[in-house]
């Protein structure tokens, strides 16, 4: 190592130990974790249903399971260190899989309960599953089962007559048929079922030719309101049965509409009677079965993930949204139960003693770290306070590269820039393809990520068996140049300075500036740059009052159809307000596709339009680079990013490396 890197690593550590120091004085002593690693940002909530990011994901894992739990097979392979995780029984022993591919039948274990005490059966697993769906819930992952029967539908409040249905009586705890909502959509009001027989509604409201937007939104909603809904409704005793005594009833959300005719129940929704004839049953207490529209190649996976996870309906109800998630109050069913949480310091975790396979849960305790800052994280690791850091400082890669605890692999995953197309000029198509082809790739992950990262041009990241994506959109100055004069901004001349927002993050920033200085440069455009904490950066994006920002996303499954049914319209993971019909309809008939290589080609077909239409920007896909203590047995990079905390061990139950005690 050259005098002058050795003298430069040698302040760098410096400044590491320096804001160690500043880190630790500001937290009271608490003992420490058998095993304490970097989470990166604080979490936005522990609710699986409404979590969207990494830093959520990694605690949901640990405190919550589902039917199957994704758990290394096999070893990591031998070039690349990527372990292969699968989907394998958790709170399902075992399942079945109709011929055909459709039905899915689960069978739970015996014995499995709730943190609280209480037994975990089927059912919770199917009022989980429509809670998940339900439209108050807002969860932005609802679309990842649309194939099961009825999901669509019940999620988008979509109805037609003949439908069966179910009406939530205007009736929740402290309402009254006059009174505002109780914002707590559980417990629910009281529920009737029935079959659509008809809608009565009023004449459309007329709005002027200069009625704006939201004004035209407001009246929509107001109109539906006061529709009145025709149920026949089924006796309480044979709810979901074709036979039994009806009564013909009349509801609407409106408490103008009920309280003027008294045959009018005032009600909050009508909705597909997913209960009772949706696609997520439980049978018996131990026996829960899925019925889809079509096969799903990769069904398995989506229900090893976190947002097919139960919640305790007790505690949901007692307590309410967000309340159920506080330290006092949440009921989980993973390997660990929640101890305590600190505002921007920690999360932590204690094994559950009763949790089904605690016997093979080694470690007592765990912290899950709320740090950003990558020095802070390094030092701490350096100095045995954290078992394992993920964000590590690009001034030090190349020194860390050649320990033997340094772990770097491809991963399923891509960085990237959101474009709100509703924004002129960026709605138009020859601005987003001149943005993109004026931005240097390789001049980021070579002088700045340095990570070992690839320069994306599509949104498929390399390496999915029997998939090869399209080539994209390379970078093209002087093509870029003539397409913003062609979109009527010859060198810049009137291009509106515009914003780009990321979140808080060493290593946001600096990506964003050479950017900035890239578009300033080749094509004249000047943006300013807008850090914000992830609470609000997640809330602003969801609302979609941004023009430029930065995004990252993992698979969820190692299957393409994970990066590329986010960009359909209507997905709420999307937020750039893009649409394309021939997109949506490529996606929508890969999904029905039997034939897996016809089925590759579809969404071939799809992801060219999506870089070519460009509603995003490709950055690069990601490869890990972290640091793990080399007595830790079984952490190993994988695909997904997923690290299961409950495998771990140290080597020889010998905890050299856990948290300092100092």
């Amino acid at each position: 190592m050259p005098p002058e890197v050795r003298r430069g690593f040698v302040i760098v550590a410096g400044l590491f130990a320096i804001a160690a120091v500043i880190w630790a004085a500001r937290m009271d002593h608490i003992p420490p974790a058998d095993f304490a690693f970097q989470n990166g940002t604080d979490p936005s909530t522990l609710d699986p249903h409404r979590a969207t990011g990494q830093p959520e994901g990694r605690i949901i894992f640990e405190l919550f399971e589902g039917l199957l739990r994704m758990l290394p097979e096999g070893d990591p392979d031998p070039e690349t260190g990527l372990q292969s995780l699968t989907p394998q029984p958790a709170m399902a022993e075992r399942y079945e899989v109709s011929e055909d591919g459709k039905t899915y039948t689960f069978t739970l274990r015996d014995g499995i309960r709730w943190t609280d005490g209480t037994p975990i059966t089927a059912h919770d697993f199917a009022w989980s599953w429509q809670r998940m769906l339900h439209p108050a819930t807002a969860c932005e992952y609802a679309y990842l089962i649309s194939e099961v029967r009825l999901a669509t539908e019940y999620n988008s409040s979509v109805v037609e007559i003949g439908d069966r249905v179910e009406v939530e009586l205007w009736d929740r705890p402290g309402e009254t048929p006059t009174s505002e909502a109780n914002v707590q959509h559980f417990p629910r009001g009281t529920m009737k079922y029935g079959t659509l027989r008809g809608i009565v509604k009023p004449d459309a409201p007329e709005l002027g030719d200069n009625a704006t937007e939201e004004q035209r939104e407001q009246a929509q909603l107001d109109w539906e309101d006061r529709w009145i809904y025709e149920v026949e409704v089924t006796d309480p005793g044979t709810a979901g049965d074709d036979e039994g005594e009806t009564t013909l009833q009349r509801f609407a959300v409106s408490a103008e509409v009920a309280a003027g005719d008294e045959t009018i129940q005032r009600m909050h929704a009508v909705l597909v009677d997913f209960k009772h004839f949706g696609g997520a049953q439980a049978i018996d207490d131990q026996t829960f079965v899925v019925h889809l529209n079509h096969s799903v190649p990769y069904f398995l996976n989506l229900v090893a993930w976190y947002p097919l996870f139960p919640v305790n309906r007790n505690c949901v109800e007692t307590h309410g949204s967000p309340l159920w998630t506080k330290a006092e109050n949440i009921v989980t069913n993973g390997p660990y139960k929640l101890k305590f949480r600190r505002l921007r310091d920690r999360i932590r975790a204690e094994k559950f003693s009763d949790y089904w396979r605690a016997d093979e849960v080694s470690f007592e305790t765990i912290d899950f770290v709320s740090l950003e800052s990558q020095n802070t994280a390094m030092n701490m690791y350096e100095t045995g306070q954290l078992q394992w850091v993920y964000d590590l400082p690009a001034s030090v890669l190349e020194e860390l590269r050649d320990r033997d605890d340094f772990h770097s692999a491809p991963k399923l995953s891509i960085y990237f820039y959101k474009l709100n197309n509703d924004v002129p000029p960026l709605d138009d198509v020859r601005v987003r393809q001149a943005i993109s082809m004026a931005i240097d790739r390789r001049q980021i992950v070579e002088q700045v990520t340095k990570a070992g990262e690839q320069p994306a041009y599509t949104v498929v990241p390399p390496g999915i068996a029997g998939y090869k994506g399209p080539e994209g959109l390379k970078e093209n100055v002087a093509k870029a140049q003539a397409l913003l004069a062609e979109a009527g901004f010859p060198g810049g001349r009137g291009f509106p300075k515009m914003s780009l927002m990321y979140n808080t993050s060493e290593r946001h920033r600096p990506i964003a500036e050479v950017i900035q200085q890239q578009l300033q440069n080749n094509l004249n455009i000047k943006l300013e740059l807008k850090n914000m904490e992830w609470g609000s950066f997640i809330e602003t994006i969801q609302q979609e009052k941004y023009e430029i920002a930065r995004y990252g996303w993992v698979g969820d499954y190692p299957d393409p159809n994970t990066f590329l049914d986010l960009w359909v319209t209507g997905n709420p993971q999307s937020n750039t307000n893009w649409s394309n019909p021939e997109y949506d309809r490529l996606i929508k008939a890969a999904s029905s596709e039997l034939d897996p290589k016809r089925r590759m080609e579809l969404l071939r077909e799809a992801e060219t339009i999506l870089a070519t239409d460009l509603p995003i920007i490709p950055i690069f896909f990601y490869t890990s680079a972290e640091m793990a203590k080399t007595n830790i047995v079984g952490f190993a990079p994988s695909a997904q990013d997923l690290h299961p905390l409950s495998i771990l061990r140290y080597r020889s139950d010998d905890p050299a490396t856990a948290p300092s005690k100092d």
